[in-house]
């Protein structure tokens, strides 16, 4: 369906979902972040495929995006809405990705998907990710994301 977006085109919808995945690493909570050929540092996410859940889209976009096989869900952090222009097609997408906290069991390192353009995947403080990510809703999730496990550290006595 289509929407007039803010810059007076009609838009397009898009979902997607993705993971805030996290460790217990030796100074804290960590999470992985994957850099972009772009140069962007960025969540793993992608497109819902027909018949597909949200929780089942964010589980299989971690393990084609970073390798990770070995994680459960354990919290629903949401959605993000934000438009862009694609130019190759010359579409404007008003687009909603929903995002959910995982936990990743160990095991395995990650493993960036090379033919998504991604070059990196880093374990890095909640707080520092929140500093490396570039978009403002990819920060909010972040944000929600350390709320969560500062909720779920409380009730179990273990963030940190």
């Amino acid at each position: 369906m289509a929407m007039a977006g803010r810059w007076g085109r009609r838009a397009r919808r898009a979902h997607s979902a993705g993971g805030v995945v996290y460790r217990r690493g030796l100074h804290g909570v960590e999470v992985l972040l994957l850099r972009h050929e772009s140069g962007r540092w960025t969540l793993p996410k992608g497109s819902t495929e027909m018949g597909e859940t949200d929780q089942e889209v964010a589980l299989r976009e971690v393990t084609e995006e970073t390798g990770l096989r070995n994680v459960r869900c354990v919290g629903d952090l949401g959605e993000e809405r934000y438009q862009f222009y694609w130019r190759p097609e010359g579409t404007l997408y008003n687009k909603t990705v929903h995002y959910y906290l995982l936990e990743w069991q160990g095991g395995e390192e990650p493993a960036p998907q090379r033919e998504e353009g991604f070059v990196e995947a880093r374990w890095v403080p909640i707080e520092e990710a929140v500093r490396l990510v570039r978009y403002r809703e990819t920060k909010d999730v972040l944000r929600r994301a350390r709320q969560a496990l500062e909720a779920r550290a409380t009730s179990k006595g273990e963030y940190g």
